[in-house]
């Protein structure tokens, strides 16, 4: 897509404004002269406003599709990253929140799937979630995908100034069939960590293993003191065995100035779907003829006759229903695509106004050419 300038703007008006301004001789009395340039002046004003109608469009469309493109959020599956250099500020003396929710789903067939929740919360050190001057936050998103979550990272190397205060937590639900094997969960956390006079550590439980499904707190608030009487670290793993390893790496070479406090924490929970069972009749005999299948319409079928012995057949499956459901995005209408910020949509609409424009232009000079052979041709009949 071409994109309109100033100076292309500038030159479309530059041009509308010649093709409005040459005047339409016409002979005749003095009269004649006077009506005819009123004439002249009102398809003028018309014309103009055809003009900058469609250059308008074209203009406001362009500015509108780039003040629509979203801010960049926190990526998603498979790997989710947030709260990091540069988007987060690695100076002194701020106030920080940010989780990360995961929910992890495999099917029996195998099929994979993921839903991505997260907050991120930047205020100066002392201003408490849920206020975030800083972001204007919270900053919220929740995306889905068809992968898995494998990783999360956040809130590592930032706020190493001092008087700074960090709150990070990721929790990973992984929803499996039942039976699904387990593997257990290592940890490598608070290594290299407080090492300043002053700190208290609330580290459990303590490890340090390469390569852990959990990497956390290592080399972090070694200024010493800390903030607010906090522990100067407290990070926790819960959790013992993952069916779905996710590695969890936060709050690593994080808030190492004086006066600072870390808390971390990392949850990883496995639920497992009951197996399926046949339900056995209440009731003996035979059974019941089935329903009728709904149809397109909104309403279902009719339940079926009564068996001797059994019960009732079951009532027919409701009609389907897609066809007065609205789709797109947001759901605002059919389509919805009205209240879309996809860049592409937007230029869409651009060059739809835009051609609606230039084709009034065009209807506009043709009837002004009409105009002026119909006025001559009358010129001749009354000379």
């Amino acid at each position: 897509m071409r994109n309109f300038g100033h100076g292309r703007i500038t030159k479309l008006f530059h041009i509308a404004w010649i093709l409005i301004s040459d005047p339409i001789a016409v002979k005749g009395s003095a009269s004649k002269d006077r009506s005819g340039a009123r004439l002249g002046r009102h398809w003028s004003k018309a014309l103009l406003t055809v003009v900058f109608a469609a250059v308008g469009s074209i203009s406001l469309l362009t500015l509108g599709g780039l003040a629509a493109t979203p801010a960049a959020a926190a990526s998603g599956a498979p790997a989710v990253s947030q709260c990091n250099p540069p988007d987060f500020p690695t100076s002194a003396g701020f106030q920080i929140t940010c989780t990360v929710s995961v929910e992890n789903y495999t099917s029996a067939s195998g099929a994979t799937s993921s839903t991505v929740t997260t907050s991120a919360c930047l205020g100066a050190a002392g201003v408490v979630f849920p206020a975030c001057p800083l972001n204007l936050g919270p900053v919220t998103s929740t995306t889905s995908s068809t992968q898995l979550v494998t990783s999360v990272n956040q809130c590592n190397g930032i706020v190493n100034g001092g008087g700074s205060n960090v709150y990070c937590n990721v929790a990973v639900t992984n929803n499996v069939p039942a039976g699904t094997a387990e593997s257990g969960i290592t940890v490598d956390q608070c290594i290299g960590s407080v090492t300043g006079a002053g700190g208290t550590v609330a580290c459990a439980p303590g490890g340090s293993t390469t390569n852990a499904t959990v990497t956390q707190c290592n080399g972090s608030v070694n200024g010493g003191g800390t903030y607010a009487g906090e522990p100067t670290a407290a990070c926790t793993v819960t959790g013992a065995a993952t069916a779905d390893p996710v590695t969890v790496n936060q709050c690593n070479g994080t808030a190492n100035g004086g006066g600072s406090a870390v808390t971390c924490k990392a949850t990883e929970t496995n639920v497992f779907a009951a197996s399926s069972t046949t339900p056995t009749s209440a009731s003996t005999g035979a059974g019941g003829a089935g329903g009728t299948s709904g149809g397109s319409a909104l309403g279902g079928g009719s339940g079926g006759a009564v068996g001797a012995g059994g019960s009732t057949g079951v009532a027919g499956a409701s009609g389907t229903v897609s066809g007065v459901i609205p789709t797109g995005a947001p759901q605002t209408g059919f389509g919805g695509a009205s209240q879309s910020t996809d860049p592409t949509l937007v230029y869409v609409g651009g060059v739809a106004l835009a051609t609606a424009g230039l084709t009034g232009l065009t209807m506009a000079l043709t009837i002004r050419r009409r105009r002026r052979l119909f006025v001559g041709a009358l010129q001749n009949h009354d000379s």
